[in-house]
């Protein structure tokens, strides 16, 4: 058992390095800024005089400057690091370059003399001489800031390379000497290099958090994810144990007994009323609890359970306080999430015990005077239980995130609740530390059944 369990944990592992590579790539690919946001939290705004000191800092904070990965394949004229680059819109500007074909020397030295040149311009028009007209196409050419077309930089050159104060310009001439060179050294073609950062990179700095527990910072408050996701989880867990425990309890001996005693009264009422439950949404029956059962609006006898919304947020509480604390609250929710459960496993295993019950070991123990309760117990159950538990281990890390739509009715500040309000809040981080815990929370359950089909049926080898 001990050799099955080590290689199965060894077997997960490469599982769960590919969850967090495609989660870290995809948290890459989500829109916006995280240095920004941050920013924005802190309450600096762009036009601040610090904004620039500020955003470099939580730039770097947030280990954006660092490579995204151990290595990389990129054309040989590309920066072996481009996140090096700190303000936003250069490393735009010299993105949008190279994906021209142009070098990144010469993009760099391009974005030099522009920059000289444009801080020249106010001494330039200072020249008493120039007219108007020659002062407004100077002052037209601060849009070199902007265009990042080498058609559109070579006109803005063109124009003003006329006027005597320009032309004689040692900054203006570097620039028209860079653009020169620019257009030169652009390729036609060009060769694959693999670039090795080693462990100074974004996925291991933040791989390394999170077995520490820090999954980096909210964008939406800045608190850290992990003091979000934790109280989170605690609510989603009780929803999820008590949806687990009156599924269990209710579906198995239901579809056992229905199962056993075939074509009984018990077995066509149960599958009807199991159907008929099956076919309800969760949404709607969420709502036609709620409209009847949390109001006087249709008698006050009906007004029997609190409305949604009335949740206390106590961060301190165990989960058995939170079951007596908010007992009347939580039985909407468990209907709501048991009732296709419910149903879904008691067709199940009805449909095994009555498949099992065809099969020849059942006729050999009838044969040998087996009574049927020892029948059933011994041989039946074991063999018709296999598909239910990994029906149920894969059952508790999808309601981690699959009672969304409950949390969302109810207003339960859960994991599915959060997730909702971190993905319309563009909070990336948070939706990303809840896909790792949903990940390793399924392979840790599934690990967990493939131990209980042994426990369960000894012939299934572990070894």
């Amino acid at each position: 058992m001990l050799f099955y369990v080590v290689k199965k944990v060894l077997l997960i592992i490469p599982t769960v390095i590919l969850v967090m590579v495609l989660a870290f790539f995809l948290s890459k690919l989500t829109p916006g800024d995280a240095a920004e946001s941050l920013m924005t939290i802190q309450g600096v705004l762009p036009q601040n005089s610090n904004s620039t000191h500020v955003y470099e800092t939580n730039y770097k904070q947030l280990h954006l400057d660092k490579p995204d990965f151990y290595l990389s394949v990129q054309p040989d004229f590309f920066p072996e690091n481009i996140n090096s680059i700190i303000t936003p819109s250069k490393r735009k500007e010299v993105k949008t370059f190279l994906y021209q074909k142009y070098n990144f020397e010469q993009i760099i030295q391009y974005q030099k003399d522009r920059d000289s040149y444009v801080k020249s311009i106010p001494e330039i028009l200072q020249d008493t001489l120039l007219s108007i007209d020659v002062k407004n196409k100077i002052e037209a050419s601060r849009k070199l800031l902007f265009p990042t077309s080498i058609d559109d930089i070579q006109y803005i050159i063109k124009s003003i390379s006329d006027v005597p104060a320009i032309a004689s310009n040692d900054s203006f001439l570097a620039l028209k000497a860079s653009i020169e060179e620019l257009n030169r050294a652009k390729k036609t073609s060009y060769l694959p290099k693999l670039v090795w950062h080693g462990s100074n990179n974004q996925f291991h700095l933040w791989a390394s958090g999170l077995f520490t527990g820090n999954m980096g910072v909210s964008i939406k408050d800045g608190r850290n994810v992990t003091d979000k996701i934790g109280p989170a989880i605690k609510w989603t867990m009780l929803l999820l144990i008590l949806n687990l425990i009156f599924t269990i309890l209710i579906a198995i001996p239901t579809g056992v007994y229905s199962g056993y005693k075939k074509d009984s009264f018990f077995d066509g009422f149960s599958n009807f009323f199991w159907l008929m439950l099956y076919s309800m949404p969760v949404f709607w029956l969420a709502s036609m609890l709620i409209i009847y059962f949390t109001s006087d609006t249709y008698g006050t006898w009906l007004n029997i359970f609190p409305p949604p919304g009335s949740w206390v947020m106590t961060e301190d509480l165990g989960l058995m306080e939170m079951v007596g604390r908010f007992s009347g609250q939580l039985v909407l929710p468990i209907i709501c999430l048991v009732a296709n459960d419910i149903a879904y496993l008691s067709r199940l295993t009805r449909n095994n015990i009555i498949f099992q019950q065809m099969k020849g070991f059942v006729t050999m123990a009838k044969a040998k005077g087996l009574d049927d309760r020892k029948i059933l117990t011994r041989h039946i159950l074991p063999n018709a239980l296999i598909p239910i538990i990994t029906i149920i281990a894969g059952s508790i890390p999808a309601g981690l995130s699959g009672s969304l739509i409950i949390e969302v009715i109810f207003n339960i500040p859960g994991m599915g609740r959060l997730m909702f309000d971190s993905i319309y809040s563009s909070d990336w981080n948070v939706v990303f530390g809840i896909l790792i815990i949903i990940s390793i929370f399924t392979i840790i359950f599934l690990l967990l059944a493939d131990l209980l089909y042994g426990w369960l049926n000894p012939k299934i080898k572990l070894a």
